[in-house]
């Protein structure tokens, strides 16, 4: 996999996760540093179980969702962008300028295009994190590999990996609330090297209906590469 492609879909995979259910957040997540001083507590048997079935109930609860998007990458650098989801199978993450990022989910792929170089690179979605949470219905027990579910600071956060091995990297989704009040605020995805990437969403609204033509991206003409 070229650099490119390793880094937006480290991107991608970071704000999808956050789409989640009923009273979605969009406040800023507390910083890491405070988080990892609040207590900690992990969850086993029961707790655990109802833990993962709450925030499972909580990501199916939503079909159509858009907002903004801030991300913080391992080396501090901020972009910010839109977002546009329709379940299942269908995401577009569109970045502000200057990042030439554009990614987007038509149902069976997943397109990484960089605007400024003109280039497109398309991977199955099924080969990606983004499937956990695009899916018809989601089931976090079943769908991963739940590394650790704990309690800390008044949030729960939930780390998964991909079960089949296809997909490097870990994921932590951080939800606050509990029961039908669960919401989730932040996600951090570590990739393979050790590197995080933070994501906090903002403006989030669940619109009646979004252009399907969100979802198509047509390949770039590498010609034009470098013109203005």
């Amino acid at each position: 996999m070229n650099r490119l492609r390793l880094t937006a879909g480290v991107a991608g995979f970071a704000v999808i996760a956050a789409l989640g259910g009923v009273g979605l957040a969009s406040a800023q997540v507390a910083p890491a540093a405070r988080m990892a001083q609040a207590p900690t507590a992990e969850l086993t048997g029961a707790a655990r179980t109802t833990a993962l079935t709450q925030a499972s109930a909580a990501l199916n609860q939503f079909r159509l969702a858009q907002g903004r998007f801030t991300q913080v990458a391992p080396d501090g650098a901020r972009t910010q962008g839109g977002f546009w989801l329709s379940r299942p199978g269908r995401v577009r993450f569109e970045y502000d300028s200057p990042s030439p990022l554009l990614i987007v989910a038509d149902g069976s792929t997943v397109a990484i295009q960089d605007r400024r170089m003109r280039t497109t690179d398309r991977i199955p979605l099924n080969t990606t994190p983004l499937q956990f949470i695009l899916r018809a219905q989601t089931n976090l027990e079943q769908d991963a590999r739940v590394t650790r579910v704990v309690r800390t600071g008044g949030t729960t956060q939930i780390s998964l990996r991909d079960r089949t091995g296809r997909t490097d990297g870990e994921l932590t989704l951080v939800f606050t609330g509990e029961g039908a009040a669960m919401a989730l605020n932040s996600w951090v995805v570590r990739d393979g090297a050790g590197g995080q990437t933070r994501v906090t969403l903002s403006n989030v609204t669940r619109p009646s209906r979004i252009d399907p033509r969100q979802f198509i991206l047509r390949e770039a003409d590498p010609t034009r590469a470098g013109r203005r």
